[in-house]
């Protein structure tokens, strides 16, 4: 069987055979313009793409399996956050960040969990067709730090529903299906929950719920 260190060496094998065919397209674009004209020249370089995307979320998710734990301050931490997404290259929306007082330091991995975040974000975005206005609430009770982003997107097909956390199920078009499968799988190495509540017509509210600390 397997290890997923032998898992990651060849998503890294793959990826970067991708990455080769990809270059040498773009080399022979640059040459030859005219081929951009070709039929069927833009859907291929775009399956490329997809293709690789899809291995970097493969090769993600096997990084789950070891956090990189560090003591992070909330607002800190979530401020970050917040100026990451802010340079996304994302037009005609609004986040906003609301933050609790008095909120205590958190143990977490924060390369993963930023990753978890802003996968969720960009979901959002995508669910209210590239416009609207995104929420973020941080807060505290019962001991565990809780995460929500809110989406105003119209909620979730009911089709898709109940399997939104199951590998290669989207509703999008080009989507992979593994953006959530992902950020589930860093959640639950963080022995955290992630839930999904959605409101149809309106849109959704994904709530991450961490422990402060991991031991």
């Amino acid at each position: 069987m397997l290890s997923n260190e032998d898992y990651l060496n060849i998503f890294h094998e793959i990826k970067n055979s991708i990455t080769l065919i990809s270059g040498s397209l773009q080399l022979v674009e640059k040459r030859h313009p005219e081929v951009s004209q070709f039929d069927y020249w833009k859907e291929a370089m775009s399956e490329i793409t997809f293709l690789r995307n899809m291995v970097v979320q493969l090769s993600s998710a096997g990084l789950c399996s070891h956090l990189n734990l560090a003591r992070v301050d909330v607002y800190d931490f979530m401020h970050q956050i917040y100026d990451s997404i802010s340079t996304l290259p994302l037009k005609n929306w609004m986040c906003r960040l609301v933050m609790a007082d008095a909120l205590p330091q958190m143990e977490i991995d924060p390369g993963l969990l930023k990753q978890a975040i802003i996968n969720i974000v960009k979901n959002a975005y995508e669910a209210m067709d590239n416009t609207g206005s995104i929420r973020i609430d941080v807060s505290l009770s019962e001991g565990l730090m809780h995460i929500a982003v809110t989406d105003h997107g119209g909620g979730l097909d009911p089709a898709f529903a109940d399997n939104i956390f199951q590998s290669f199920t989207t509703s999008k078009t080009g989507g992979s299906g593994l953006g959530l499968v992902i950020t589930k799988q860093i959640i639950d190495a963080h022995h955290g929950t992630l839930i999904c509540d959605s409101r149809p017509g309106d849109g959704c509210t994904f709530t991450i719920s961490l422990p402060l600390t991991q031991s």
